[in-house]
């Protein structure tokens, strides 16, 4: 199989705001067949078939913006947008980052082109220097979607190399996925933050499904990787995250503007959640 050039190196070069190191973006190149689409996942995440062009293209491999001096990263629109105090702080923790990075493969280096490690890492880095960015960048809202990409790209991974444990990594991610979720509607609620600042709330990079895909994720998350262990605190938040997903089976039948494929995925999980919850005998 012969692959053809699925991204290019970007003309400007890029100054990072914690370390004033230069360098230049990867970017994903679009069409000519490149992005063959397959099926959507209950989750939101759309699959790509693999190519005799071009291969395996994983587009969210890009996104990130990740700085190969320091490894300070952060999402194209919030990139510059960190204070001279939160930047120094950020610099003082270049090695922690480097270390997080090591701990999943030393050979990693953001000088040379992408792969599904590099992607991996630059969301978990990703989830690390938004805890300094300001709310207005939405950070926590960041830090979920960063999470569940993490981990739909550990289990490409892991479908290439099935003997790495890289579907355990998947795991940890989708718990931190669950928990920065409902983290992000509780604030929403309060105004703490507002993820509709982003603009395009994904969760993948084809289709925007807004803040009723947050409420539908919130829910789903903490159904399919949600603590089980404790069958009492799961009672309660599955009640939660039904509540969360009603919200959208509510709206939507007076809604004929709300995605089929969102409102029918919602439906479904509102069920599922109901009928674990009879089993529970917690359904009151």
């Amino acid at each position: 199989m012969t692959e053809g050039k699925v991204s290019f190196i970007a003309k400007n070069a890029t100054t990072c705001p914690v370390c004033d190191g230069e360098f230049k973006r990867e970017e994903l190149l679009t069409g000519g067949g490149r992005m063959n689409a397959g099926d959507l996942t209950d989750e939101l995440h759309r699959q790509y078939l693999t190519t005799g062009k071009f291969g395996d293209v994983y587009p969210l491999i890009y996104p990130v913006t990740v700085c190969p001096n320091c490894f300070y990263a952060a999402y194209v629109p919030d990139f510059d947008q960190v204070s001279p105090t939160k930047a120094d702080e950020l610099k003082h923790a270049t090695g922690d980052r480097k270390n997080l990075v090591k701990n999943i493969d030393p050979e990693i280096s953001f000088h040379e082109t992408r792969g599904l490690k590099e992607g991996i890492a630059s969301y978990l880095l990703a989830l690390s220097c938004y805890e300094k960015l300001p709310v207005e960048c939405a950070p926590t809202f960041r830090q979920a979607v960063s999470a569940l990409r993490a981990g739909w790209l550990c289990m490409d991974y892991h479908k290439k190399v099935p003997d790495q444990n890289w579907d355990y990594l998947a795991q940890v991610f989708y718990r931190k996925a669950a928990f920065f979720y409902s983290l992000v509607v509780e604030h929403e609620e309060t105004g703490k933050e507002q993820a509709s600042s982003v603009g395009n709330l994904g969760p993948d990079i084809d289709n925007n499904y807004g803040f009723d895909g947050v409420l539908y994720l919130a829910g789903l998350l903490e159904f399919k990787y949600g603590q089980r262990a404790n069958v009492y605190e799961r009672g309660i938040k599955l009640k939660k995250a039904r509540s969360t997903v009603a919200r959208i089976v509510g709206m939507g039948k007076s809604s004929k503007a709300k995605p089929g494929p969102l409102l029918e995925s919602s439906r479904d999980l509102h069920k599922r959640i109901k009928a674990e919850l009879d089993g529970m005998g917690m359904d009151a």
